[in-house]
């Protein structure tokens, strides 16, 4: 893990942390906006990341010095190294470093419950930036934490997108007043059907078939997909409770389970069930 502030950091690095954060909040999310928006400069802010085995950027936040409180905002990993943990790592360092004071973010709806894990809550209405519905979160102080040190307030710009996972469906929803408040009830049903979308969306990128389970190892299965023509294509080979998993698991469940999650959606009071599915699996997915 990397850790410098601006002025310690080289051409390089810069570029590599820029390139980063534009790749995933700009490109990956199709929202053209002011990256660079000058709090990289104060001499207070911290920018943590790990770099790759090329030396580029993995995963990066940063942390902002706003007086009475921090914020850790830019939370971004690049997709090749999702799924290793390299953000919750980034996250427990960042909050060691925020002096024993509150800390605040700007978290996207669906990683509320994953925010939560650092001992953030939410403490305010919802709201929409740049399409995508956001909930604010604050973390108190914990008895281990060190004294808090001077500084001036400000505001970290609210956004903290991991992934690019509400960017279809939000941009056309109907902000309350126009002013950006998400009602909590949109906001879920949003998160519904855009899970839904992103599960056809990835079925369809799949191999698809009847998965079995195959092979002569029994400790080592192999899981194959078996096609409508006769045709087949090896999937995995997994230990044989994971491959039976795998197998069940199929691209032939996504269609019920898309279905489930927009009848969900559709109005009415919200399946639980179907709420805490679709933030797995928007957490989960590619």
């Amino acid at each position: 893990m990397r850790r410098a502030r601006f002025a310690e950091l080289t051409g390089a690095e810069v570029y590599g942390l820029c390139r980063l954060r534009v790749d995933v909040f700009v490109v990956e999310q199709q929202c053209p906006y002011p990256e660079l928006d000058g709090r990289d400069l104060e001499p207070a802010t911290v920018h943590l990341w790990f770099e790759d085995d090329d030396g580029g950027v993995a995963a990066t936040i940063r942390v902002l010095d706003d007086g009475a409180t921090r914020a850790i905002g830019r939370v971004a990993t690049a997709a090749a190294h999702r799924g290793e943990g390299l953000a919750a790592r980034l996250m427990e360092a960042g909050i060691a470093l925020c002096d024993g004071v509150p800390i605040t973010l700007g978290a996207q709806a669906h990683l509320e419950g994953w925010y939560a894990r650092f001992g953030f809550v939410r403490n305010g209405a919802g709201y929409v930036e740049d399409g995508i519905p956001h909930v604010p979160m604050r973390r108190e102080p914990t008895a281990g934490d060190p004294p808090a040190s001077p500084g001036r307030p400000r505001s970290e710009a609210r956004r903290e997108p991991l992934t690019a996972a509400l960017q279809g469906p939000a941009a056309s929803l109907r902000v309350a007043g126009g002013k950006g408040v998400l009602h909590e009830e949109d906001g879920v049903l949003l998160l519904l059907r855009t899970a839904a979308d992103r599960l056809a969306a990835l079925a369809a990128r799949t191999t698809s078939g009847d998965w079995r389970v195959a092979g002569l190892l029994a400790s080592r299965p192999e899981v194959v997909a078996h096609a409508a023509d006769g045709g087949t294509e090896h999937v995995a080979e997994a230990r044989a409770g994971t491959g039976a998993w795998i197998a069940a698991l199929s691209p032939a469940l996504a269609a019920p389970l898309t279905g489930w999650l927009r009848d969900a959606a559709a109005g009415g009071p919200v399946d639980p069930a179907a709420e805490a599915f679709a933030r797995a699996l928007l957490a989960r997915l590619p």
